[in-house]
């Protein structure tokens, strides 16, 4: 979907309409609902522009996904502390005011209302009932990713199933979580009947859109979410029946190469160059320093000092790769180096997180996955980002079977990732046993890829797990407050943005913020 370069602004506008149509005037100079909608290509470009919140939405999710978890921390910086906001989320510290979980609020938010418009227009259309159909089916589905990813970040959401025109359709109270599921498996399964299969080329890739593969996938994540094994397990099974595949060798799935592969259920388009589409993210997860030459090949004009440093793979994860796990080293690597007289990090060189410690040297853990030097330009890389991969839906096959106790039906699937990785395949077929080893595989195939989160709340774990973690942390890292890593249930959920509310007081807030 690279290819698609121009994203319209008319996409943001709000509908109006009026029973008089000749009274209804549109400004004739400019794009709007009165000259818009009105051919394929119209409806095309309006789609691009309704995924294109799905970079802003993947640009801060490591934030609250990833780094919210146990796979990942930041590097404290005790000279700058402009950036509490995101260590807050990290440490349990976040309330209301913090503005990190909001990005993702308004990236949804905007992504439904332009799903809205382009459904909303698509009724009286006059173009082919089979282009209909597919635009019909990816925008379904993209209202429902967009509503799977806030409702597990916020719980309760206002329901908006038509684009907003006026205050009365834009300020409503929140709709019950499982009336956000409903609408969301509603959706879904409406896309799963209007999208077309998967189409590889002759080297194996695809266009990045979204495909019946993706639907299935997702509402396969969906049941699973809510426990409702038996509707999970046939629809991921059918994924397997979709020509997807595992790549040969786990590091090559992260490689610019090999974007939209086989392997790809779900892949947010990202694209280098000055027009917007670029992403950051391996500026981020670089330590801080003020030169990145031995690093990115590359030593920009201004300072990574201030952005590096998140995300940063913790001890936690890395004590548990198995022996002999190839996955270890294709996620996480080293950078060694020495402080400076002002005490920033100087890098020296990037080793593998196999080899072993030089006596009295600064070392940095970062995610390898995203790294492919060299970069030329600073914050703009080409680098995709996964929702889905296909092991993903091997790992929730095998989980789905298991939970239904077909333990033994579910070795097959999760032993296609345990194998590429290089270990010895399972044959545990205890079903509490076997659901710790599936768990396992899952935070390790899909560490940094913001999963880890959201499986230990849907598993149950979050609140133990995030609390022994807590405690670790606190004994490890002095500046840590008391107060930090006091997780409870009411913490399994963020709080509604304050300006949201302030704006919309019918939305009320989460209990425990």
């Amino acid at each position: 979907m690279k290819h698609y370069i121009i994203i319209i602004a008319a996409l943001a506008i709000t509908a109006t309409s009026c029973k008089k149509d000749f009274l209804t005037k549109y400004p004739e100079g400019s794009i709007n609902v009165g000259n818009f909608y009105k051919t394929v290509n119209d409806f095309q470009e309006a789609l691009t522009g309704a995924y294109t919140p799905l970079r802003d939405a993947a640009n801060n999710a490591f934030y609250i996904e990833e780094m919210r978890a146990d796979n990942a921390y930041y590097t404290y910086n005790p000279k700058d502390r402009g950036s509490v906001a995101a260590e807050h989320i990290a440490d349990f510290l976040d309330d209301v005011s913090d503005g990190v979980p909001g990005t993702n609020w308004i990236a949804g938010f905007n992504g439904i209302n332009r799903c809205n418009m382009i459904l909303d227009q698509l009724q009286g259309a006059t173009i082919s009932d089979s282009v209909k159909k597919v635009i019909t089916g990816e925008t379904r589905a993209l209202r429902a990713h967009y509503y799977f990813e806030l409702v597990r970040l916020f719980g309760k959401l206002p329901l908006y199933l038509h684009a907003t025109k006026d205050n009365s359709t834009a300020f409503i109270p929140r709709s019950p979580v499982d009336s956000i599921y409903t609408q969301i498996i509603a959706d879904f399964t409406d896309a799963i009947s209007n999208l077309p299969l998967p189409a590889f080329s002759s080297n194996g890739t695809q266009s990045g859109h979204i495909t019946r593969g993706m639907a299935a996938t997702e509402l396969g994540l969906v049941y699973l979410t809510r426990q409702q094994w038996d509707k999970a397990a046939p629809l991921l099974q059918s994924v397997t029946q979709m020509g997807y595949t595992l790549l040969p060798n786990y590091a090559d799935v992260f490689t610019t190469a090999n974007e939209n592969s086989k392997e790809a259920i779900f892949e947010v388009q990202y694209k280098a160059g000055t027009d917007g589409q670029s992403s950051p993210f391996i500026f981020r997860f670089i330590p801080g320093t003020p030169h990145t030459l031995n690093i990115l090949g590359v030593d920009f004009n201004t300072s990574n000092a201030n952005y590096g440093g998140w995300n940063v793979p913790t001890q936690n994860l890395i004590n548990d790769y198995e022996p002999g796990d190839k996955r270890l080293d294709a996620s996480i690597a080293v950078v060694k180096g020495h402080l400076d007289g002002n005490t920033d990090f100087q890098p020296d060189s990037i080793a593998s997180i196999l080899s072993p410690a030089t006596p009295g040297e600064q070392s940095r853990n970062f995610i390898r996955k995203y790294f492919h030097p060299p970069y030329n330009l600073q914050n703009n890389t080409d680098q995709d980002w996964y929702w889905y991969r296909y092991s993903d839906v091997l790992l929730m096959l095998a989980e789905s079977l298991n939970e239904q106790g077909q333990s033994g039906a579910a070795l097959p699937y999760l032993n296609q990732v345990r194998q590429r990785a290089g270990l010895t395949p399972s044959t545990e077929t205890d079903q509490a046993a076997l659901r710790k080893v599936i768990y396992h595989e899952r935070r390790i195939e899909l560490a940094f890829e913001n999963h880890r989160w959201f499986d230990l709340i849907r598993t149950g774990q979050a609140v133990s797990i995030m609390n022994a973690y807590g405690a670790t942390q606190k004994a490890t890292y002095s500046y840590l407050l008391p107060s930090a890593y006091t997780v409870t249930n009411d913490r399994l959920i963020y709080a509604v943005p304050f300006r949201e509310t302030q704006v919309n007081p019918a939305l009320g807030q989460n209990q425990g913020y």
